[in-house]
């Protein structure tokens, strides 16, 4: 257990400072949101969520496949667009995700222009995620391996 621990924080040195902050930023956020219940108090709270959830996820997922070798870095334009299309098929599904969870017993406020909300800007975090990454590492030689 301990090796493993020390092989995951070794790889994750290797990201870029900018995905380590989001992703905590990411997590601090959610966790506040969950903890004292601010994603219903408000709809700045929720919108600023899902953007930078979204924006930290594709952002990390971007990254890990440049520095496995898997995606080589790619135009502006060409970014946007694939982080557009991760970010709205991953809205979706947290979406279809909290559609189900209405159907437990707890109840959840969910309207539609929440939903709509959600996913328009869980797909503007994902582009924005892809685009900087694409553009941080524009320059960098493609990485077959984390070792």
């Amino acid at each position: 257990m301990r090796g493993t621990l020390l092989r995951a924080f070794r790889k994750a040195r290797k990201l870029s400072r900018f995905v380590r902050v989001m992703l905590v930023a990411s997590l601090a956020l959610d966790f506040c949101g969950l903890a004292f219940g601010l994603f219903y108090e408000g709809i700045f709270f929720d919108n600023l969520a899902h953007f930078l959830t979204w924006l930290a996820l594709v952002a990390l997922a971007a990254e890990i496949a440049h520095l496995r070798g898997a995606l080589p870095a790619v135009s502006g334009r060409r970014a946007l667009a694939m982080g557009a299309i991760v970010g709205l098929v991953g809205g979706v599904a947290w979406e279809i995700f909290e559609i189900l969870a209405d159907l437990l017993p707890v109840y959840i406020y969910n309207p539609p222009l929440d939903s709509v909300s959600d996913t328009i800007l869980g797909t503007v975090g994902g582009a924005v995620g892809a685009w900087r990454t694409s553009a941080y590492l524009g320059g960098k030689p493609l990485r077959r391996s984390l070792k």
